[in-house]
């Protein structure tokens, strides 16, 4: 899906995003279920957001999303779009639950290395498959980190179902270089198409399904069919879950650390030590286009910090921890809150580098991820079910209005 290069400068800032969701909800928003599918080629011609790179750093939390949507729309006009950001919700919370299925998976693909010499490997991360559809793709995903979460799906289908390709070496490929991708939604979406999601469920498209919601735009070889295969046998997780609580102390030593999966400030106080991180911490080889997005979003954050919340900012990077201790001693402080890490790059790193230093830390929960992630352990419409009663609180007119 290509992007004009503004939308770049917006989406890594709080009043950047803001404004990208202000002309979505007065441009699209209303059209969005009939005409979300559709992938026209490009962010002006399609009728989704694209604001998940905000989301998933928590530029944007979805509590502002709900604010601003319900203040023009009733829950039952845009309910279709409130669930798709419930979906994002869902698979993280699902992942709390089962924290195995991710390093089951990064033990998958340490030992998938040698299939990356394969042709169709090479031919399919570098766009050469002969495939239009998918090098057209492949093109789109290299230069601007982005595809139509619909693409995403019969790129994934393509991949396993006709390229015969491993689904952890897609999963790694799309997380390499989508600006908005997170263990939870990317692990597990490929993972459903796989059929490994949920028992009984893989999803195989079909060229006039791909024909239908591109505007036919693309040419296919004559024989051009996907073929249903066993990909793995389905292994069941049992759910394992702590009720999770923010535990937030009154001690007038505190200091905060931000980190760049939650650039959100919800948990900061006034005038209180700050410490962000300053650079993308880049440990499963993203690419550049998402280093480079990451970096400017902890550049507008830290401004954004300085300029609305504290003068005591400080800012460190994952290589030189030393500067944490630094921070600690010269602000007196004996405790640290940080919104707490989800399943993928931090959970492990943070607990084991403040186990070295003389602070109590303490994790802040987002109210919206305890309000969600307590029904996430079986299939997403059981959390559906919920997403009215939880949402209400954050909606400003009357959540059945028609008007």
């Amino acid at each position: 899906m290509k992007f004009e290069r503004k939308y770049f400068g917006n989406i890594v800032s709080h009043d950047g995003s803001l404004s990208l969701l202000d002309k979505f909800i007065s441009d699209k928003l209303l059209h969005y279920k009939s005409k979300r599918n559709f992938d026209l080629g490009s962010y002006k011609k399609n009728y989704v957001s694209a604001l998940s790179p905000a989301i998933s750093r928590r530029i944007l939390t979805e509590r502002k999303i709900i604010a601003r949507v319900s203040n023009q729309f009733s829950y039952g006009q845009v309910e279709k779009y409130i669930d798709e950001i419930c979906w994002r919700t869902y698979w993280k919370g699902w992942l709390e639950h089962r924290p195995k299925v991710w390093y089951d998976y990064l033990s998958d693909l340490s030992s998938l290395d040698d299939k990356k010499n394969n042709s169709n490997y090479v031919n399919a991360v570098t766009g050469k498959t002969g495939l239009e559809c998918f090098d057209d793709w492949v093109k789109d995903l290299l230069e601007f980190g982005y595809l139509h979460n619909h693409t995403r799906m019969w790129f994934a289908s393509i991949w396993i179902f006709y390229f015969k390709l491993p689904w952890q070496l897609g999963a790694e490929f799309f997380y390499q270089n989508l600006i908005d991708a997170d263990p939870a939604s990317n692990t597990l979406s490929w993972r459903w198409v796989a059929g490994l999601q949920t028992m009984g469920k893989k999803y195989i498209t079909y060229q006039e399904n791909i024909d239908r919601f591109t505007g036919s735009r693309y040419k296919f070889p004559e024989q051009f069919k996907l073929q249903d295969n066993l990909i793995d046998e389905y292994v069941f997780y049992e759910p394992s879950y702590k009720d999770r609580e923010s535990i937030v102390s009154s001690s007038s030593k505190k200091g905060y650390i931000v980190i760049e999966e939650d650039l959100s400030f919800e948990n900061v106080r006034k005038n209180h030590p700050v410490l962000i991180q300053s650079e993308s911490y880049n440990t499963f080889n993203q690419s550049n286009n998402v280093k480079l997005l990451s970096d400017e979003a902890l550049k507008q954050a830290i401004d954004y910090c300085k300029n609305n919340i504290s003068s005591k900012v400080t800012t460190f990077n994952w290589q030189n921890p030393s500067t944490i201790e630094k921070w600690i001693l010269e602000n007196s402080i004996n405790e640290i809150e940080i919104i707490a890490p989800t399943i993928g790059k931090y959970e492990k790193l943070i607990p084991s580098t403040f186990n070295q230093l003389d602070a109590k830390i303490f994790y802040y929960y987002h109210d919206w991820d305890i309000s969600f992630w307590e029904h996430a352990d079986k299939g997403f419409f059981k959390l559906k079910k919920k997403i009215k009663n939880i949402v209400s609180p954050y909606w400003t007119t009357p959540l059945f209005g028609t008007s």
